[in-house]
């Protein structure tokens, strides 16, 4: 297969972050959402290079070792949130070249500012961090889409279909979109499934991962009295349903659903938003009995990576977790004289 969108394990050249400052999300519990970011940074910079975008009064340059900084490339820019996996731009291999997409980001359907977000990427191909990026007149976020890196596109109607994202397509329109623009040869729509608190419109790596080509990692609520519990056992039986490209079922892990709530507010806490980097599975903990269950699943199902929980109780009290956070560029996407110059 010539053109299709790698899937998450595949090789990449960089993570990318957007650091917190108090311009942003994080200005009422910032020094312990840095911690957080840093440690998410030092475990990536162990084994790859991290790009990480920082306001300008805000550099994190001090933070890091000299050895961390080898493989961090800095980069001062304005913008409006930190969530990068949702403005940063997609990797796809079109016809046998590694090329990255640059689509529309619309603050999750017009809820919250996002210029400064969407003009990031072009930003970054200006100062040559980024080899080539190709623009799509088309809204799509990185978390609301998972591939198996076999032409295969997990997503979600709620969100995709979401008048608040492209209202002047309709679904034959953004199939359309999604194969010609992703190289999409199947596309599992899920109708079903989303967490009480996520303002995403249920972003698939809140509730279903792909793990392996065939495999699909996915959230489930054992509690009948959650409210949670209908739309997570109505998503069960959906995916159940789903075939790969041989009309074969896929191999369904299920993690458990938590109950983290601050403030008398349930989050959308979800074990489903790791980020699988070259040599490691970063994976959210959240200071729960569940961690340690989730921990053995991963080690079992990533026996060749190293598993490193992070602790991410304070990035859920803003919507999101670890995987929001990122976004992996894959091989050769990537201008690889940027690191080891700050």
């Amino acid at each position: 297969m010539n053109s299709f969108m790698p899937a998450e394990w595949e090789l990449q050249d960089a993570i990318q972050i957007t650091w917190p400052s108090k311009k942003t999300d994080w200005k009422d519990n910032l020094t312990q959402a840095e911690k957080c970011f840093l440690q998410i940074s030092q475990l990536i910079t162990k084994y790859q290079k991290l790009i990480i975008i920082h306001a300008p009064f805000r550099n994190p340059k001090s933070l890091f070792t000299n050895k961390e900084l080898l493989n961090i490339c800095l980069i001062e820019a304005n913008y409006n949130d930190t969530w990068a996996r949702d403005y940063a731009p997609i990797s796809i291999i079109e016809n046998g070249i590694p090329t990255l997409k640059n689509f529309i980001f619309n603050g999750w359907g017009n809820k919250y500012s996002s210029e400064l977000d969407n003009k990031l990427n072009l930003l970054l191909l200006r100062k040559g961090i980024y080899k080539n990026l190709s623009n799509v007149d088309f809204i799509l976020e990185g978390g609301s889409i998972e591939s198996n890196g076999n032409g295969i596109i997990l997503t979600t109607k709620k969100c995709l279909l979401n008048p608040n994202r492209n209202n002047n397509f309709n679904f034959k329109g953004i199939e359309n979109v999604l194969k010609t623009e992703l190289y999409a040869k199947k596309i599992l729509w899920l109708g079903n499934g989303a967490i009480i608190g996520d303002d995403t419109d249920a972003h698939i790596d809140t509730l279903a991962r792909f793990i392996n080509s065939n495999s699909i990692l996915y959230v489930k609520c054992f509690d009948t009295k959650n409210p949670n519990f209908e739309s997570l056992d109505k998503m069960e039986r959906e995916l159940k349903n789903f075939t790969n490209l041989n009309n074969k079922p896929f191999k369904l892990i299920p993690v458990p659903l938590i109950s983290v709530i601050e403030n008398e507010k349930k989050l959308p806490a979800t074990y489903a938003n790791f980020l699988i980097t070259n040599k490691q599975v970063l994976l959210p903990t959240y200071n729960c009995p569940e961690d340690k269950i989730v921990i053995n699943i991963f080690k079992n199902m990533f026996p060749k990576k190293e598993i490193e929980p992070v602790y991410c109780g304070e990035i859920i009290k803003q919507n999101g977790s670890l995987h929001c956070l990122t976004m992996q560029l894959n091989e050769n996407t990537v201008a690889q004289n940027l690191f080891n110059h700050e």
